[in-house]
């Protein structure tokens, strides 16, 4: 049975994730054990913490890391990738597991006149902004690829268009010859017929 003595039980959670080598291409201790860093937002939010805490929401992770004190802090992003996240407590390091006893969550903060943001959740809002306008150019060109193919079935039924119309053209001109060649096959015929009746009766 899991020791529930050595702290909270999301502490135990996280402390859990980290030492399973199934994640450790997503989510790692730092190097000196005093940190953990999320390597990639997106993968972490997909493939971990559905997993570890039931939930595919990576601000609400944050804020429950805020909640026991966590604090987000600056990386070499050529270490880890420029969408690494890097978090760090005093007591949560790899070395110290019966620390985590005494990562407590912290109590409510009175409301304050002024509406405040944590720094990491305004990066947060800054890469949601980021995804988006990626978004967004996506799908601007999606769109002018759309206007392109429009473009061009448009000339292909123009195209199409004048076919038909010169093929009622000539089919027109293929109906009156038709009729001429046939009008003069029934003056021929009456020809022919009031010829021998003139034969017939000189006889």
């Amino acid at each position: 049975m899991e020791d529930h003595t050595i702290g909270p039980d999301f502490v135990r959670k996280l402390y859990k994730m980290l030492d399973d080598q199934n994640f450790q291409n997503l989510v790692c201790w730092g190097p000196r054990g005093d940190c953990f860093v999320v390597k990639d937002m997106n993968e972490f939010t997909e493939s971990v913490l559905p997993r570890m805490f039931k939930h595919s929401n990576f601000s609400s992770f944050v804020r429950q890391l805020n909640k026991y004190d966590f604090h987000k802090v600056k990386t070499d992003e050529n270490q880890f990738g420029e969408h690494s996240w890097t978090f760090r407590h005093p007591d949560f390091r790899a070395d110290r597991r019966n620390a985590l006893k005494n990562i407590k969550r912290k109590g409510p903060t009175p409301r304050k006149s002024t509406f405040f943001v944590a720094p990491y959740e305004v990066e947060l809002q800054n890469a949601r902004l980021d995804s988006l306008e990626a978004q967004i150019t996506s799908m601007d060109g999606q769109i002018a690829s759309l206007d392109a193919a429009h473009g061009n079935t448009l000339t292909d039924i123009q195209r199409l268009a004048a076919g038909y119309q010169d093929t009622l053209v000539e089919m027109v001109g293929v109906q009156r010859s038709m009729e001429q060649q046939h009008l003069l096959l029934q003056n021929l015929v009456r020809y022919c017929l009031s010829e021998n009746n003139g034969n017939c009766a000189g006889e």
